[in-house]
């Protein structure tokens, strides 16, 4: 009867150090921080980058970058500046300014967000088009 209870009694203490077991953590508190870290998403993840590649077409406001390895261009507006247009809002007219000068052909670098579309942040041209290309347009 006496080695009954004490094996139960010993089943019951293995249950419980297991449980507790798996409730510890042994890598410690700076291990768990850095996990917690990491997991901690970046709100702009995914809705902000950088695209190379030629710019297919152009307009007063837009334009459209087919990026390497891609079937079709991308359209890039401005950003939006200024709040609502009756208190002087508008397109970004730096940036406006940016496209006006490019030409159709170039191999470009925009620096993008995504704000209920793509808005062209930045615009530096790698690459003038070639001669034969600025004489098509």
């Amino acid at each position: 009867m006496f080695a009954k209870q004490r094996i139960l009694y010993i089943m019951a203490g293995a249950v419980l150090l297991g449980l507790t077991w798996g409730l510890i953590d042994p890598r410690g508190p700076a291990v768990q921080a850095q996990e917690k870290d990491k997991k901690e998403k970046n709100p702009l993840e995914g809705k902000k980058g950088k695209a190379i590649g030629i710019l297919t077409e152009k307009g007063p406001n837009f334009i459209e970058v087919k990026a390497d390895g891609e079937e079709k261009g991308r359209r890039y507006v401005p950003q939006w500046v200024g709040g609502a247009p009756a208190k002087g809002g508008g397109p970004d007219k730096n940036m406006l300014k940016i496209f006006s000068e490019l030409k159709v052909g170039s191999r470009i670098e925009v620096e993008w967000l995504f704000e209920e579309r793509l808005r062209a942040l930045g615009v530096k041209v790698l690459k003038a088009p070639a001669k034969k290309e600025i004489d098509k347009q």
